[in-house]
Parts: C-alpha cells; sequence; structure tokens
C-alpha cells in the first residue's frame, strides 16, 4: 500500500469516526430532550456545562447564551440550598448516587416546584462531573399534605372545638399556598350575615356572633364575597383594591392585593367561604383547586362533628328533662302526702285557737305551730308549683301591664344601689297564666339577680314578642316542641353569673350556690314547675363574672280576653241549716274535717270510702245539699262520686278538695272537676269561704 492510500484510508475513517460521533451526540441530544423532566451536568465548581430545554426554560428561565454561567444551586428555594449542595457533594466526593426531594424556583421565583432530583457521578478526562435528573412531583405532595391533614382532622376531632378544626384547615391552606393570612366564615341561612367567623392562627382571632348582634358582618358591604356566593364558584383577584372588614373588631380593614375565595356547597347553596389572602405573588388555578379540596374536606369533618354535638346536646337536653320530670313526681308525691298532714295540724291548731277558755301563754304556743304550719303549706306550694301540680287560675293578661304594676314593689326589693331598667315591647303582650304566678316567677327572678349583684349593678327586664319557625322547633330551640308566637320575658343582671358546671342543676329543687340560710333552693325550681305548668319554656344564659340572662317564653294568646270576675262579698248561708256528706279516705283528716264544719253549724255525714257514702246517702230520709269530697279515692274517683249521688240528689253541688291539684288531678278524672275546688291543707277560714261561694252562685 502507498503512503497516499495509508491517507486517504486514515481520512476516510476519520470522516467515518466524526460522522458517528455527530450521529451519537445527536442521538444523545434528542434523548435528553425527551426527558419527561430536567436534565443538567454541573461541573465540580457547579457551573452547569449541559442541560436540556426543559431546565433552560421551565426551570432556569434564561437565554442559551446565558446557561454557561449559571451555578446549579441558584435555581434551589434558600430553605433548601443548603440541602442541595450537600447532596451534590455527596455525589461528587463519595460517587454515590442521591435521590432527595425538593423546592426548586421556577425561572428565578418567587414561584416553585417540588421536584424529586436523582443525581449521579461521572468521571470525563478525569473531571468530576454531575448528572441530575429531576420531575414535578407538587401535585403528589399537595395529595400528601392533604392526606396528612385530613388523618390530623379526624384525630383531632374526637377532643377538638368545631373552631379548632377549621383553624387547623386554615394553616394548612395558608402553608400551601404561601398565604399570610386566612378566614373561614359560616354563613347563616338568610345568606346575609356570618354566624362564626374563625382566623388562621398567624391572627390567633376567633369570633362569634349570637344572631341579631349588631357587629354581625352584612355580606352586601364586601362585594367580592357577595360575587362568590351569587355566583357559586371560586373568586381570584390579584389585583383586589377593597378591604375586607371581615377578620376582627382588632383589625377591620385587612388590604390584600392578591386574595382567594372559595365557597363551600352543600347542594345549590353556600353554607361557608375560605379565604386567603397576601401571598407574594399572583395565586392560580393550582391554588383554588388545592385550597378547594383543603376546605371541603375540612367541612366534611366539621358538618359531622357539628351534627354530633347537636345530637349529643340534644340528648343531654331529653336526659335532663327527663331527670327534672322524675323529680317533679317525688316532690308532688311528698308534697300531697305532707299537705295532709298539714291539714290536720292546721284543723287541730285552728279549732284549739278558737275555744274561749284557752290561755294567752297556751294561745300563743298555738299561734306559733299554726305559724310553722302555714311555712310548711308554703314551701309544699312551691314543691307541688316545681311539679306542675299547684292549683292555678289562668286568665289573659296584658305581660306589659302585668310587669309595669310590679315595678315600684320591685324597684323596693333592689335597693338604692341597683337600677332596674324596664324596656317592653311596643305592642300587645297577650298571654294567658295565672297572676300569682307571674308575680312570682318576677319576683323570683328579680331577688335571684339582685342577690348575684354585690355591689352597684343594674338589672334589666324586657318583654318582646317573637315567632319560632318550625325548623327552629326541631333544632333544640328553647321553644323546640312547638313553633308559633310566643312573648319572651327577659331578666338580665350584670352580677356574679353562675358557674358552668352549676348550670345544668339551677332549676332542680333544694340546689342553691348562695350561702347557707340565704337560699332555700326553691326559687328557680318553682319558676321552672310553673312556665312547665303554662306550656311555656325558660332557658338560662350565663357566664361566671359576666352576668346571667333568663328567658321565659310564654305561648302568646290568641282570642279574646277574659273578663275579671268582680269582687263579690262571700255572705253567710243564713241559718247555716245546710246537710254536707264529707268524703275522705284518711281517719285523722275526717274527724277534724267534721269538726271543723260542725263548729260552724253545718251538719256533717261522714264516710272515709265511696262505698259508704253512697249508702249512708241512700239510707239518708232527708235532702243533702253539698258533698266534700276528696278527688283521689278508693274504689271510685270524686267525680264519679258527686255523678252517682247526684242521681238520688239531682240538686246536690260539689266541693272538690286534694292535697294534689287541679292541673295533675284533671287528667285522672277527664277534666271535670270545674270551678269549686279547694286545694289541701286549708284554714276553717277558707274552707266556709268556698262553701258559702258554692251557695250563693246562681244554679
Amino acid at each position: 500500500m502507498t503512503v497516499d492510500g495509508d491517507k486517504k484510508k486514515t481520512d476516510t475513517c476519520s470522516f467515518e469516526e466524526e460522522r458517528i460521533g455527530v450521529r451519537e451526540r445527536a442521538f444523545t441530544k434528542a434523548m435528553v430532550e425527551s426527558l419527561p423532566g430536567s436534565f443538567s451536568i454541573n461541573d465540580a465548581h457547579g457551573r452547569l456545562v449541559w442541560w436540556n430545554a426543559y431546565h433552560r426554560d421551565e426551570i432556569v428561565g434564561k437565554d442559551e447564551s446565558e446557561m454557561s454561567e449559571t451555578n446549579a444551586m441558584e435555581v434551589f428555594h434558600p430553605d433548601d440550598r443548603a440541602f442541595a449542595l450537600e447532596k451534590m457533594l455527596n455525589v461528587l466526593n463519595f460517587g454515590i448516587e442521591e435521590t432527595s426531594e425538593g423546592r426548586v424556583m421556577l425561572r428565578g421565583g418567587p414561584k416553585f416546584q417540588w421536584r424529586m432530583i436523582t443525581g449521579k457521578r461521572i468521571i470525563i478526562e478525569d473531571h468530576p462531573f454531575v448528572v441530575a435528573v429531576g420531575i414535578d412531583i407538587t401535585e403528589r405532595k399537595r395529595f400528601e399534605a392533604i392526606m396528612a391533614l385530613r388523618l390530623r382532622l379526624l384525630e383531632m376531632a374526637e377532643h377538638s372545638t368545631a373552631e379548632e378544626l377549621l383553624r387547623a384547615t386554615l394553616d394548612e391552606a395558608e402553608r400551601l399556598t404561601e398565604s399570610v393570612i386566612g378566614f373561614f366564615n359560616v354563613i347563616t341561612e338568610d345568606q346575609k350575615t356570618f354566624s362564626i367567623r374563625v382566623s388562621s392562627l398567624f391572627r390567633q382571632i376567633k369570633t362569634q356572633l349570637p344572631e341579631g348582634e349588631e357587629n354581625a358582618i352584612a355580606l352586601d358591604e364586601e362585594e367580592i364575597l357577595t360575587d362568590a356566593i351569587r355566583e357559586r364558584r371560586s373568586v381570584i383577584d390579584n389585583n383586589y383594591t377593597g378591604s375586607l372588614n371581615c377578620f376582627s373588631a382588632q383589625e377591620p380593614h385587612a388590604s390584600f392585593k392578591r386574595i382567594l375565595i372559595i365557597p363551600l356547597m352543600r347542594g345549590a347553596t353556600v353554607t361557608a367561604l375560605l379565604c386567603v389572602g397576601g401571598k407574594s405573588y399572583d395565586y392560580d388555578d393550582d391554588d383554588a383547586r388545592t385550597v378547594g379540596v383543603l376546605a371541603n374536606l375540612a367541612w366534611d369533618i366539621v358538618s359531622r362533628k357539628r351534627a354530633e354535638l347537636s345530637e349529643k346536646k340534644i340528648q343531654e337536653v331529653l336526659l335532663q328533662a327527663q331527670k327534672m320530670e322524675l323529680l317533679g313526681q317525688l316532690a308532688g308525691g311528698i308534697a300531697h302526702d305532707f299537705n295532709n298532714m298539714l291539714g290536720i295540724i292546721l284543723g287541730n291548731a285552728e279549732t284549739a285557737m278558737k275555744r274561749e277558755v284557752i290561755e294567752e301563754p297556751l294561745l300563743g304556743n298555738m299561734k306559733a305551730i299554726l305559724k310553722a304550719s302555714e311555712h310548711s303549706a308554703d314551701l309544699c306550694n312551691q314543691l307541688l308549683a316545681f311539679s306542675r301540680k299547684q292549683a292555678v287560675m289562668p286568665i289573659v293578661l296584658d305581660l306589659n301591664s302585668m310587669v309595669e304594676r310590679m315595678l315600684t314593689v320591685l324597684r323596693r326589693l333592689m335597693g338604692e344601689n341597683i337600677s332596674l331598667l324596664w324596656i317592653p315591647e311596643r305592642r300587645s303582650t297577650p298571654v294567658k297564666i295565672d297572676p300569682a304566678q307571674m308575680e312570682l316567677i318576677l319576683g323570683n327572678l328579680c331577688v335571684n339577680s339582685r342577690d348575684a349583684i354585690h355591689d352597684i349593678g343594674a338589672i334589666t327586664i324586657k318583654t318582646c314578642r317573637i315567632h319560632v319557625d318550625k325548623s327552629e322547633s326541631t333544632a333544640a330551640h328553647p321553644c323546640c316542641k312547638e313553633s308559633g308566637d310566643y312573648v319572651m320575658l327577659s331578666v338580665i343582671d350584670n352580677g356574679c353569673g353562675i358557674n358552668k358546671k352549676d348550670l345544668p342543676h339551677i332549676f332542680e329543687p333544694f340546689f342553691t350556690t348562695k350561702e347557707r340560710r340565704k337560699g332555700a333552693g326553691m326559687g328557680l325550681s318553682t319558676i321552672y314547675g310553673i312556665v312547665k305548668q303554662n306550656h311555656a319554656a325558660i332557658e338560662c344564659q350565663s357566664e361566671q363574672g359576666r352576668g346571667t340572662t333568663f328567658n321565659i317564653y310564654l305561648p302568646q294568646h290568641i282570642g279574646y280576653a277574659d273578663q275579671e270576675e268582680s269582687e263579690q262579698s262571700i255572705v253567710s248561708a243564713g241559718g247555716r241549716k245546710e246537710m254536707i256528706l264529707l268524703v275522705e279516705d284518711e281517719p285523722d283528716i275526717l274527724n277534724i274535717y267534721k269538726l271543723m264544719l260542725e263548729n260552724n253549724g253545718y251538719t256533717v255525714l261522714d264516710a272515709a270510702a265511696p262505698s259508704d257514702a253512697l249508702r249512708i246517702a241512700s239510707e239518708y230520709k232527708g235532702q243533702i245539699h253539698l258533698l266534700i269530697t276528696d278527688v283521689v279515692l278508693p274504689e271510685m274517683n270524686g267525680c264519679d262520686l258527686s255523678k252517682k249521688l247526684e242521681s238520688l240528689f239531682p240538686k246536690l253541688k260539689t266541693l272538690f278538695m286534694s292535697g294534689y291539684t287541679t292541673d295533675s288531678i284533671n287528667k285522672q278524672v277527664g277534666g271535670e272537676l270545674g270551678v269549686n275546688f279547694i286545694q289541701k291543707p286549708f284554714s276553717i277560714d277558707a274552707l266556709i269561704s268556698a262553701i258559702n261561694k258554692i251557695f250563693t252562685l246562681p244554679g
């Protein structure tokens, strides 16, 4: 082979090698460009020596001519940069492959992506280089954060409040969107105001707004919020020029250039708004999707929490009602038996005192017995009121007029250090209730308020008419049994308030927080019984150190007012020639009542059982004018006995008596007692007055 031939062959080989090199480089470049992510090679000093278009355009964001001057570390988030440098040095110095996750700034930031980057060392001409391949894992990181929040909320749900759950959600929404503040507003059913406002931990603010409070936020004052509700879609405003007054009373006008609002939908209704604001760069659809998922996830858990709390509250109310009902039955039974015993004591004491030969020291003793018996009878009446078995004479009255008549007496009771403010309903306030019961309710409440004020204070009495609709009546409203119109009587004080642990017990008999000998613990239990007896409702709102409010809901009366009975002077039944049949199954009571009647000139036939009464009446040849009978008897009740005797004596009149009362025994006898009823225990004068009234009535 000639020299020329060898040279030609060498040139051919060089050309072929160059052509193969070009093909390999083209192939390598095509392969690198087709990678689903970033690709880069940097030297030991961190300078980039090779990159793909994705890394140049999406990550670094520089022209091709500027890329060779770029340091590989500058694309990392400042908080992750030290970690990334450590991993790169491990690859360079030890030749190990590293795969790590970190935040990479996009085109210089501030927006970033989460990326999983794998680094590997290569040696070229004895120089080490790092090959780095990265893929976008932002969606995966968001999903992991959402799932972690879900687990955290589920763990918190058992022991945390709804506000705490919402605040945890807001904190996560702020973190994921790089916001500086967030708030969660629950919207009232009328879509006009917020019922609950919760701000993120950043502000440490939480505000609970009672319905009707003056500082409730009107949504129509916030156009951007109204838009989110009306259009039922997310609102992104990266050039917001307004100011929101929905964060707190302390910061009523928070201004942000960028704001994101997510409406929470239940069906076609917006039930809440989640808002984040103050991001340093624009919000986008990714932010809206992330916050939307967080909001719906949290609201589902919070809704279950609120439903569980509502169910628990209803159960507690029912258990308390059952407890109070049992206490009422026990109190009523004790009062009935005690009344019978008091009847014997009162009757004998009064009979003894009417004797002319009684000496003065003994007369004083008898008066003391009589006074103690009357005091005990009052206590029994309070027990009966609690058990809803007190005898009542309800009439239709205007509550405002009733309160106004009592104001002078109430102000005298309050003393000079307490001011009494009266705020009446402008319209009429018709209710049907026994005036004596109304006086007892208002007097007890005002005395309670007075005792709760240790220095200078104020008590407010207020009336207003309200309507409770069906939705409220099924949502643990104090008037939850029935919807309709009510007259609400409120007594409000600024006294010491009631301890939270004592609130469930305040209506129980003999429960008191007052000092010994300053209260028997029957005032509120008496009110409770009266309220229930009149098909009304009562609630107490109190916080220790911040006063107490009692609200009583009386059914508003619809119809004509009762005509007040004119006072009738009780005249003596001339000559007292009437024959009385007395029926009582307690022998001692029977004997003393018979003696009381005979000492007042009446002729008395007595019977200890209905069968005895029927036998005596059938054998008696004259006219029996009046039957005085206990209602609850063995064999048959007093009403049935009266009907049987009327067949023998058509003109027979009846006076019913009982240690129970009209409200309870009407249920046993079908509501047939009428108006001729006297409550045990009674005095001689009360008995004679009741008899005279019967005989002076027409018919």
